[in-house]
Order: structure tokens, then C-alpha cells, then sequence
């Protein structure tokens, strides 16, 4: 053998391997030795199929002896996976190029392997990389120095409109607002200084001419050696949680207490009219102030430590349970104080809420009780004010619940872009997933968001009921079904429902609401099963009984008991049991609202409930309704049976959130009526006076931008006194009654409503002015 050939291949770089006509081994380079992790001697003579894959060693000597046929210098990896295997049997991906040299003792085929695995980890690497740039929710754009566009994902064409195509090249500047250049430039030079700009809000003006909010994230893009050669720009649209922020503030605005938010640091973040009014501060000098300012001077130096005992575990609960709270005004006098604190997630931290009362009338009541002479005078104003502080706390539901709505806000908001990904992309899907599926969370959200201001609506006495005549027996009758489904094998359901039962007058969804939530926690009390009995009878309360309940009054009532066979409770979760957000169950399964919404709804329907129970026996409660003289409303039935499809009939219906205008338009439209839309009070009067027909009915909003529903409904009217209007609102009537905004007489049909609610109360409206006229 030629020691100049021998040199040759020890200088080479790759792995080299020397192999006869027979596919014998005759010579290696030491980086052959390294790569497959065997010695010189080791391979000499050996077959060459030793360093194949034993998958692919049948196949090779064919492919050997097809090569040593027509041997022309090829490299064997072009366009195919090679592979090598070293000594210790394990496998690497290869490049392999072939050569013939004739010797005197006859060819050899030398191959050079070169061993891919670093380069192909970073060719997945850079198409993982690539991958999720392409299939990212948000938009992610490239661009040079000088805000030329080089990459534009596909999120940036949904979130812009504009294509790649439209984009790369161009300058970034298409999308900026009037007076946004400037502070690019600014932001652009801190990035090449090397800072990070992170979740800057700004807005961008879309292809279609739309102005959207977006926040910003601007990194630097480097050189292999740390030269920042260009900008990458992450953008997310937060117009919809703009929108619910402002929703939040309308939220506070509407509470009836004093609301002041404060951020983890203790300053001011944010707080309400009322605020204002019961501090005597202005909001614009307050917002910022650390929150001690409203805290007397003698219990400034120790509120710093309670307020970061509070953020370290931040659960709703009354600081002003048991303990003597002082607020200080501006004028520096004082007012004694019901506080109470719930804690809110928020994009910028955690938020504190505190909702504060002024309760100088309700130490008065306390001092005016202690001056009473007779025991039942006492223990009558005692009941009633405890029953007080536990209805009087929807500040502490706003905060409360404010944790809900957002879950559900965020759910709404992700599967709506997940269909609308899918609409503009279907090739977008993920396997076994469809628009239909998403929209169906979608629904499920908005029942449960729906379901949930119900319920706090009929614990603070605000819902609209629709009480009827109602036999108990059969509402227990009509519900037995789904019980039973609810309630699981596990669970013995037995009734013993007394006969020739008076009637109630109550709302029949919400005796089911309290058959189903009593059942459900007695089936969480028996989790290892049990027995559950719903009983009815007659109970007749006189002067006596009526003295020891203060909220009854003497007279014929029905009794509705549901007990069960559980572990029952103490006399202290007793005496907490219908107080808003308190439970016993584990952290993530109650909501603490089931007992305090059926304390509402009795209540709200002049009955009365209590509880019963002993540890190791069970439970039993107990809810009492008047009987009432009423005969069944057979008229009301044959309403609520009637077609109220339209004839031809002409609305207006005026709504500034441009999602339920349609939605109204769409309900009303294919129900038989001639709809007019309107964003606004102002749009509603030009619609109404180009009109060529008469508008048989207003459809309004209550709350609008500028003119308010009440106004629009009264100028119309000054035209045409027999315009049949209905109001609608987010609102309930008993709160925008008692702000002023409504008579108590009108109609008003709440959001989110049925197509079904929607069609009777236009009906309604209607007959009602049809009625009028004749």
C-alpha cells in the first residue's frame, strides 16, 4: 500500500474506510477509530456490513456490488437517510461519499462518513422554532433597523389584515396611528441599546382602516456576534379586556357602597363615586396615595403589616367582623366602618377591593336596641341585625365574583378565537376538533355566567321573579326525575308529600333552584350514601311562633323540609350557613353562594328558612311560604302559550354594543317583524324621522353613550304619545329603579335574554298599547 495514499487519509477530516471488491475492510483513518468506537486491528479484514444498521444489512451488499459496477464518484446521502452503527450498537445519522481507486492488488472503494447529528438538531431545532412562530395565536413580526417588515406570521395577517406578501418590504409605519412614529423611534433605540419592551399599550390602524388596541413586546434580534442587526415584535389584541375593564369600572360605579382598589404596594389604584363622596376626596388626588391616608393616624403604623398578612393570603372575607374599623375623610374627622376585602387577578397584579360602609346608623340601631327596656325587644333587634350584616354585603360579592366572570370572560374570548381561527384556516384544526365543539363551550360559558348572576341577583333580593300559582307537590313531582339523576345510585330518595297541599305564590324555577341545590348538598354531606326525604305540610304560625321569627308573620303557611341522613353540623357552621361565600367544602368545589341564594329567594317571597341538624344525625331544612288565595292564573298560561311571532310590525331597536343589536335585529327579523337598528339616541331620531312608516315600537337600551334610553323613548313619544316601548338592560329593575334611571311601570327585559323572552315581551308591549288605544 502506497504510505503517501495512507497519509492522505489520516490528514482527512471525516471518518474514512478502505473497502475491497468483497467488501472486506483494508484500511481506516483514526477518525474512523473515533467515530465507530472501534480499534484499527479490530476492523481490518472485517466485512464491511459490521458498520451498517442491522435493519439494512440484507440490502447492502447489493447495493455494494451495484456501486463496484459503475464506480463514479457520488456522495450516497444526497436526498436519503443514512445511517452508521458504531461498536456499542447504537446508530447515528450520516453523510457517506463514495470513491473507486484501482491499486495492484485490484479496486477499493474508499467511503468518507461524516456524522449529522449536531446539524441535524439544529435544522429541527430552527424548524420547531419556525413551527411555532407560524402556528402562534399572537402576531410575531421581523423587521430591520430602519422598520422594513422581513416576517410576518400568519396571526399578524388575521390580526392586521394585511398578507405576507402585502407586508415584507414594506415599511412598518403603514400601521401606525397619526403621532406614533416618534415614540417607535424612541422605543427602537432603547431595544438596539439592549433593553426589552415589554406589553406596551398602543394602537394600530388595521388594512380595513379600524383602529385597534394592541400590547407590544419588542426584543432585539442578534448576530453570532451579539450585533443587534434587526427588531422582533410580539403583538396581542387587548381590545376585548379594554372592554371588560371598562365593564369592571361600570361594575364599581353601579355598587351602592364606597369601593377603593389597591394595588400589591399598597397605593390607590382605583375607586368609585361613592368613594369619593365618603371621603371627601377628589379622585384624581387620590389615585396613587398609598391607602394609609384613608386610615386614621393612630392606626397608621400598624395597618402596612395587617395589609401584607391580607395579600399573602388573599381570600374574600368582612375585616370589620368583630373588630372596631375607623375611616378618616379628608377633613380629617372619622366615621366608624364595615369593611370588606376580596382580592382580583388583573393583567397588571393583584388588585385589593375594599368595600366600605359608613355604619353611624347602624350603631345608632345598636345603641337604640341597648336602651330598650324588655328582653323580645332586644332579641328581636338583635336578629335584625345580624340578618342585616349578612344581606348588606354586596360589596363583598362584587369582588367575590369578580374571580368567576373573568374565568368565563377568558374562556368566551379563547374558544371564540379558536372558531374564528378555524373559520379563516380550517387546515388550522387540530385533529378531531371542530367550530361546532368550541362553540359549545363557548355556550356552556355563557350559561354559567348567565346562572351565576342569577343566583346573586336572587340572594340580594334584585332578581325578577315570575311568581305564579304553584301546588309544591307537584313542583317536588316535576323534579323528582332530575333529583334522582343528580344524586347517584349511592342515594335513597324517598317524598312523603302531605295531600290536599295549599297553594304558594312563588316563581317555579326557583323552587326547583332550591330543590336542586338543598339535594346537592346533601348528596356532597353523604358521600358514602345515605338517605334523602322531601317532605310538605300545612304549618299554622300565631302571635307566639311569629314573635321568635321576626321575618313571619302570623297566618297559614306550607313547609317544605328536605333532610338527610349525614354527618349534620355544629352549632358554628350553622350559624354561618346562609352567609355568602362561606362553605365547608374543599378549596375549588362550592361556591358558598347555594344557602345564601335560597335565604334570597324565600325571603323574597315573605317566607322564611332555617336549619336544623346535630352532629353524627343529619340535617334538616326547612323552608316556610304564606298560602295564598289566589286561584291559577289560567289567563297567564294561555299568554305564555300564544304565538308571538310579528305581522309585519316596524321596531327600532337601538343598541350601542353592536354584537347584541344584531343579535336582537336577527331574533326579531325572522320572527316575522320589520327591524330599523340604531347604535345610539341620536341615530335612533334621524332612523325614526326619514321613516316612511309608523314605528309601532321602541327596542332601547336603558344605559347608552351620550342619550340615555328614558330620553330617546320620551322625544319620541313627543311625536307619536302611543309608541309602545321596551327597555332593555344589564341592569335589574330593582337597581336601575332605585337609581332613578326607570319608572317603576315599564317594561324591561334583562340581558342576556332567550329568543323566546324576547318575543313575549314585544308581544307584550304591544297587546298592551293596542289596549290603550282601544
Amino acid at each position: 500500500m502506497d504510505y503517501r495514499l495512507i497519509g492522505l487519509l489520516e490528514a482527512a477530516p471525516d471518518a474514512t474506510i478502505c473497502v475491497d471488491g468483497q467488501g472486506v475492510i483494508v484500511l481506516v483513518n483514526a477518525q474512523a477509530e473515533r467515530l465507530f468506537g472501534y480499534r484499527r486491528d479490530d476492523l481490518l479484514g472485517q466485512p464491511v456490513e459490521i458498520l451498517i444498521p442491522e435493519t439494512v444489512r440484507e440490502v447492502h451488499p447489493r447495493h455494494r456490488a451495484a456501486y463496484i459496477a459503475d464506480p463514479v464518484p457520488r456522495p450516497m446521502g444526497a436526498k436519503m437517510e443514512l445511517a452508521g452503527r458504531r461498536r456499542d450498537g447504537s446508530t447515528f445519522p450520516a453523510e457517506i461519499s463514495l470513491a473507486a481507486i484501482d491499486t495492484d492488488t485490484g479496486p477499493l472503494v474508499t467511503a468518507a462518513v461524516r456524522d449529522v447529528s449536531d446539524r441535524r438538531r439544529m435544522f429541527e431545532t430552527t424548524a420547531r422554532l419556525a413551527s411555532i412562530i407560524q402556528s402562534s395565536h399572537d402576531a410575531v413580526i421581523g423587521k430591520t433597523l430602519d422598520m422594513m417588515v422581513t416576517s410576518w406570521n400568519p396571526a399578524a395577517e388575521r390580526l392586521y389584515g394585511y398578507r405576507a406578501e402585502e407586508m415584507i418590504g414594506q415599511g412598518i409605519q403603514i400601521l401606525f396611528p397619526d403621532g406614533e412614529l416618534e415614540r417607535e423611534r424612541e422605543m427602537l433605540a432603547a431595544v438596539i441599546r439592549g433593553e426589552r419592551v415589554e406589553e406596551h399599550q398602543t394602537y394600530r390602524i388595521r388594512k380595513d382602516g379600524s383602529t385597534i388596541a394592541v400590547s407590544l413586546t419588542i426584543s432585539p434580534i442578534t448576530s453570532v456576534s451579539g450585533e443587534v442587526v434587526g427588531i422582533a415584535t410580539i403583538a396581542r389584541d387587548v381590545s376585548q379586556r379594554q372592554r371588560a375593564e371598562a365593564r369592571f369600572i361600570g361594575l364599581l360605579e353601579a355598587a351602592p357602597d364606597a369601593m377603593v382598589c389597591v394595588d400589591r404596594t399598597g397605593r390607590i389604584a382605583l375607586l368609585n363615586a361613592q368613594a369619593e363622596r365618603l371621603f371627601g376626596y377628589e379622585r384624581d388626588e387620590i389615585v396613587g396615595q398609598p391607602v394609609e391616608v384613608l386610615v386614621p393616624e393612630q392606626a397608621r403604623a400598624n395597618h402596612p403589616a395587617h395589609r401584607a398578612d391580607y395579600v399573602a393570603e388573599p381570600r374574600p372575607r368582612p375585616m370589620g367582623a368583630g373588630t372596631e374599623l375607623v375611616g378618616r375623610r379628608r377633613d380629617g374627622s372619622t366615621f366608624p366602618a364595615e369593611i370588606s376585602l376580596s382580592a382580583i387577578e388583573t393583567d397588571d397584579g393583584l388588585l385589593v377591593t375594599a368595600a366600605v360602609r359608613d355604619a353611624t346608623e347602624r350603631r345608632a340601631i345598636q345603641a337604640e336596641r341597648e336602651r330598650l327596656k324588655t328582653q323580645a325587644e332586644r332579641d328581636r333587634m338583635e336578629r335584625q341585625l345580624q340578618q342585616s350584616q349578612r344581606l348588606e354585603s354586596l360589596g363583598q360579592l362584587a369582588g367575590g365574583v369578580a374571580h368567576d366572570f373573568n374565568n368565563l370572560l377568558g374562556v368566551i374570548s379563547s374558544y371564540a378565537e379558536f372558531v374564528a381561527e378555524q373559520l379563516r384556516n380550517p387546515e388550522s384544526a387540530e385533529p378531531g376538533q371542530s367550530p361546532l365543539a368550541d362553540i359549545e363551550e363557548v355556550q356552556h360559558a355563557a350559561k354559567r355566567g348567565s346562572a351565576l348572576t342569577h343566583q346573586l341577583l336572587a340572594f340580594a333580593r334584585r332578581e325578577i321573579v315570575q311568581p305564579r300559582v304553584l301546588d309544591l307537590n307537584e313542583s317536588v313531582g316535576g323534579v323528582l326525575t332530575l333529583l334522582r339523576r343528580t344524586l347517584g345510585e349511592h342515594i335513597e330518595l324517598s317524598t312523603e308529600l302531605a295531600p290536599n297541599l295549599d297553594v304558594v305564590l312563588a316563581d317555579p324555577g326557583q323552587i326547583e333552584q332550591i330543590l336542586v341545590n338543598l339535594a346537592v348538598n346533601a348528596r356532597d354531606a353523604m358521600a358514602a350514601g345515605g338517605c334523602l326525604t322531601i317532605q310538605t305540610s300545612h304549618v299554622d304560625v300565631d302571635e307566639a311562633y311569629a314573635a321568635s321569627r321576626a321575618e313571619l308573620t302570623p297566618g297559614r303557611y306550607v313547609a317544605l323540609r328536605v333532610s338527610d341522613n349525614g354527618p349534620g353540623m355544629p352549632p358554628e357552621v350553622i350559624e354561618r350557613a346562609f352567609e355568602p361565600f362561606f362553605t365547608t367544602k374543599p378549596k375549588g368545589e362550592g361556591t358558598g353562594l347555594g344557602l345564601a341564594t335560597i335565604y334570597g329567594i324565600v325571603h323574597q317571597a315573605g317566607g322564611n328558612v332555617r336549619i336544623y341538624s346535630e352532629p353524627g344525625i343529619g340535617t334538616t331544612i326547612t323552608v316556610m311560604l304564606p298560602v295564598t288565595e289566589q286561584a291559577a292564573d289560567a289567563a297567564r298560561r294561555s299568554a305564555a302559550e300564544a304565538d308571538n311571532r310579528g305581522n309585519g310590525e316596524l321596531l327600532l331597536v337601538v343598541e350601542d354594543e353592536a354584537a347584541l343589536r344584531e343579535v336582537a335585529r336577527r331574533i326579531l327579523s325572522r320572527n316575522g317583524y320589520r327591524v330599523i337598528v340604531a347604535s345610539d339616541g341620536r341615530q335612533a331620531i334621524d332612523a325614526a324621522w326619514a321613516s316612511t312608516d309608523r314605528i309601532d315600537a321602541l327596542v332601547t337600551d336603558v344605559i347608552m353613550p351620550g342619550m340615555q334610553g328614558k330620553e330617546l323613548a320620551d322625544r319620541l313619544r313627543g311625536r307619536d304619545s302611543d309608541l309602545a316601548v321596551l327597555y332593555m338592560s344589564g341592569y335589574t329593575e330593582g337597581i336601575l329603579g332605585a337609581q332613578g334611571v326607570l319608572d317603576a311601570d315599564v317594561a324591561l327585559i334583562e340581558k342576556p335574554f332567550t329568543e323566546a323572552a324576547l318575543l313575549a315581551k314585544v308581544r307584550t308591549v304591544l297587546t298592551r298599547r293596542s289596549s290603550a288605544a282601544t
